[in-house]
């Protein structure tokens, strides 16, 4: 049986997929009406917009695990593992406490931008900028999770 997790991951899944193709449908519907209608949309590219900042927020830290990103870490594989464990630990913490800090501010100016709507959908810039907000939680969350398991027994499975 499939546990909660992992249907709660296949369904963010599923949302970044679909995010993608409303972004690759508005993409392509802005190409034929530009190029073969000579008649361009130009909500095809708020779409466009507003979906890759979605799929990008989303996936970063929703469904992309620690070791799929992207890191420079020439330095910190010269160090012994009880020492990388130090860095790890400090780096997390440092990360999870700025997020955590600049969550409040954050919450706030995404609300505030209720206030306004895009110029051609009217969708409000709330909506569009909630994903950051999602994602700074997610920060947070994958931050208190890392330093958790950095401080079981199994640690070096962790770094």
């Amino acid at each position: 049986m499939i546990g909660l997790g992992a249907k709660l991951k296949r369904l963010a899944e599923l949302a970044a997929a679909a995010m993608f193709v409303a972004m690759f449908g508005a993409f392509m519907v802005q190409i034929v009406s530009r190029y073969v209608f000579n008649a361009p949309v130009s909500w095809s590219l708020e779409i466009c917009s507003i979906t890759y900042v979605w799929v990008v927020f989303w996936s970063c830290n929703l469904l992309l695990g620690e070791r799929q990103h992207i890191v420079f870490d020439v330095l910190y594989r010269r160090f012994t593992p009880r020492w990388r464990r130090v860095i790890a630990v400090a780096n997390t913490a440092t990360l999870g406490l700025i997020f955590l800090a600049a969550l409040p501010t954050v919450l706030e100016y995404i609300d505030f931008l209720g206030r306004r709507k895009t110029m051609i959908l009217k969708v409000p810039f709330d909506y569009v900028y909630a994903c950051f907000g999602v994602f700074m939680m997610a920060v947070i969350g994958g931050a208190a999770l890392r330093l958790r398991r950095l401080a079981g027994p199994s640690w070096q499975q962790h770094l």
